[in-house]
């Protein structure tokens, strides 16, 4: 039952177990509330089992000006083997999702149009003579749009079977990655003894190093962190002395990293998820996200980033983010990109119209937009997972100001929300990774082979990004790589 000003109640629930430093999160729903008694169920796969004395439902109103009465509260355990499907759960039908959905076709008729270009390999012998009816296979081998996840520097640079399984599913879906932990401050300074448990420098450049080799485009995250931290809060009287960490790391974290990032997250969640606002700016001063993106300048020529959550949600969080980087660019430091972070809930999924609208108000002010930390909870739903993924894949890709959209957990034995996966701890292959395999690995994975016709020339339509191209004559082989990226979409192979 609830009371509130628009007779409208939502709660959060929450269930972890509670041990001290650690807070492990079982399951977690957001749950909206009638003014009328109802039986509300919020089925959920816990990540482990739960413990007595520690395990705690909890039930979070903070989100509005609301008064809930709450009865008979149970938490009820089915056991692994049960089937989530059974369970009791609201429908989903969010804006869009209809197989024949007209905004899906128009999208993915503008993908053909914007994504992909003319490739033409000529085949000529030493002396350039064109060579026809030469074998010509292309396979694009790294999209240059940036497919891409989050991944843990331990696991990239382990050498155990679980870690060689970790690389191969990165290496052969993705073409860009971004570390979820390990530049940020405390992992990056914890980790400069290189003997720690979870962060080592050694691992965090040894796996931006090992990206680069693979052709993977990588993103460093980040350099300033908006919210109050624990580190910050015992320095709240102490604004310079914020400020001063804030710019340390700056200085280290690129001077170390240089060359291995191509893209940086200058600053991240600049205006922060609590209502009112709490930021570290409010106290040190309206002009430190500008400073820090001019001190990032002095030091780097790689693209600045600002980077926020819950833009595709209507409220203070995407106003504010949106009047940041007004105030950035007035100020003389336009961003070169803005990321929306992409955290979803089944809760509320606006859909691909409403996700394009908000994209071009964004677009209006730096036209270079990721989706930069992507995940969708659906408690157990695995087919509404599946295709909010594959529609949220579809606006981005057919959006013209997007350049990638980055998972934040692809496997479920190493993220930070284990159910958003797309592989389970066994690696085998949920619903949503079937998606994504679909699209992005066959779908929009340019495979072509042919003839060279009389002039020595084999064309075809294919998605942007670096190809390897075989041209095989009298039955000898020759490869090399092509990318469409630097400036042509004609390559000349010179036969031996």
């Amino acid at each position: 039952k609830d009371s509130s000003v628009d007779g409208k109640g939502r709660v959060k629930v929450v269930v972890e177990l509670k041990n001290p430093p650690d807070y492990v999160k079982l399951g977690q729903d957001d749950v909206d509330i009638a003014s009328e008694w109802q039986t509300l169920y919020v089925p959920f796969p816990a990540s482990e089992d739960s413990k007595p004395g520690i395990t705690h439902a909890s039930l979070m109103l903070g989100g509005k000006k609301q008064t809930l009465e709450v009865s008979k509260v149970r938490l009820l355990n089915y056991g692994s083997a049960f089937d989530l499907t059974k369970l009791p759960r609201p429908a989903v039908h969010y804006p869009g999702r209809e197989a024949d959905a007209p905004w899906r076709k128009e999208a993915l008729a503008r993908i053909e149009k914007i994504r992909t270009t003319d490739i033409a390999v000529e085949v000529v012998d030493a002396a350039g003579k064109p060579q026809s009816q030469a074998k010509v296979s292309l396979l694009l081998k790294r999209h240059s749009f940036g497919f891409g996840t989050a991944v843990k520097a331990k696991f990239l640079m382990g050498t155990d079977e679980t870690s060689a399984k970790y690389r191969a599913l990165v290496e052969e879906n993705f073409s860009a990655i971004v570390l979820e932990n390990d530049l940020k401050p405390f992992a990056w300074t914890n980790g400069a003894s290189n003997d720690r448990k979870d962060y080592r420098q050694e691992w965090t450049l040894g796996a931006l190093a090992w990206a680069k080799q693979h052709g993977m485009k990588t993103r460093g995250h980040y350099l300033c962190w908006g919210p109050w931290d624990d580190w910050s809060e015992k320095l709240k009287d102490q604004p310079a002395a914020i400020r001063e960490k804030i710019m340390t790391h700056t200085h280290a974290v690129i001077h170390g990293a240089a060359g291995l990032v191509d893209e940086w997250d200058a600053v991240n969640h600049p205006v922060g998820w609590e209502s009112p606002r709490r930021t570290v700016d409010q106290v040190i001063g309206p002009d430190l996200y500008a400073d820090v993106f001019k001190a990032a300048r002095a030091r780097t020529g790689v693209p600045l980033w600002i980077n926020e959550d819950q833009v595709f949600r209507e409220g203070r969080q995407q106003d504010e983010f949106y009047d940041c980087i007004k105030g950035l660019i007035a100020q003389g430091v336009r961003p070169d990109g803005i990321g929306n972070q992409a955290h979803f809930h089944s809760s509320h999924l606006p859909g691909g119209p409403e996700m394009l609208r908000i994209s071009d108000r964004f677009a209006a002010l730096v036209p270079n937009l990721e989706l930069t930390e992507f995940d969708v909870i659906t408690n157990g739903d695995e087919e509404l997972q599946a295709d909010w993924l594959r529609d949220t894949l579809i606006m981005a890709y057919s959006h013209p100001a997007y350049s990638a959209m980055m998972l934040w957990v692809f496997w479920e034995g190493a993220g930070w929300k284990p159910e958003t996966a797309l592989w389970r701890t066994d690696w085998s292959e949920k619903p949503n990774g079937k998606v994504w395999r679909e699209f992005v690995c066959k779908l929009w994975r340019t495979q072509a082979s042919g003839q060279t016709d009389d002039s020595g020339l084999f064309s075809v339509r294919g998605h942007r990004g670096l190809y390897e191209v075989t041209v095989e004559i009298a039955g000898k082989k020759t490869v090399m790589p092509f990318n469409t990226e630097h400036g042509t979409n004609m390559v000349r192979v010179v036969l031996p």
